[in-house]
């Protein structure tokens, strides 16, 4: 069975920080730092949120929350702020919190969510402006969710996540630069997945919605 864990903050409560923030924000003031993550999340939210189905805005938004906090634990020092790597440790965190359908709902989103990175980050009024680098090609984010699902799946299966291991399983699951979602159901589906008991009761939903996505979903 799939580690349970509590995966993120509710996101109604997020969106209601987001609107106070976003209230007190007047225009042309700098952001505060600790505003830079309800910032972005309320702009992709009124930019992109309005036009996805609801468990397709929340797991995007989910994912985006927790690849913002990884961007800013580098603090306000760090100028550069690299997609690919921030994205492959974001997930690297995430790991078996979520069910592999979570996996599936972002690979669907790459095109929309790292055009609105690249048009918005370096445009959030902080005192020093963040600049992005290593665009995350559609091959590449492939490819680093396959190595995430292989480690996810090697992880709860008790089996030692060697390299070896890793790029055996990854070879399965991809074919043509393309996700088989088919073999990834296939191979998670027996291994069931829990919600954690501690998890609100919006992320409980949010995780059982995603469960009863299936492969059907993403062709």
């Amino acid at each position: 069975m799939s580690r349970p864990g509590k995966f993120g903050k509710s996101s109604r409560t997020k969106q209601l920080k987001q609107l106070r923030r976003r209230k007190q924000q007047q225009a042309g003031n700098v952001l505060a730092w600790d505003q830079v993550e309800d910032f972005l999340l309320g702009r992709y939210h009124l930019v992109q949120g309005v036009k996805l189905p609801a468990i397709v805005d929340a797991t995007v938004q989910r994912f985006f929350s927790e690849w913002l906090e990884t961007a800013l634990a580098a603090g306000p020092e760090q100028i550069q702020w690299d997609v690919a790597t921030v994205t492959t440790a974001t997930l690297k965190r995430i790991g078996n919190q979520v069910p592999w359908q979570f996996y599936a709902v972002l690979s669907g989103q790459l095109n929309h969510w790292e055009k609105f990175l690249w048009r918005e980050v370096p445009v959030v009024p902080l005192a020093t402006r963040r600049q992005l680098t290593g665009w995350l090609a559609p091959a590449d984010f492939t490819r680093v969710l396959a190595q995430q699902l292989a480690v996810n799946l090697l992880t709860v299966s008790a089996v030692p996540v060697t390299a070896s291991q890793r790029d055996q399983l990854v070879t399965s699951l991809v074919a043509a630069d393309r996700l088989q979602w088919p073999a990834v159901g296939a191979l998670f589906t027996p291994l069931g997945f829990r919600v954690s008991a501690s998890a609100d009761q919006e992320t409980s939903q949010w995780l059982n919605d995603l469960q009863a996505l299936t492969v059907s979903d993403f062709h």
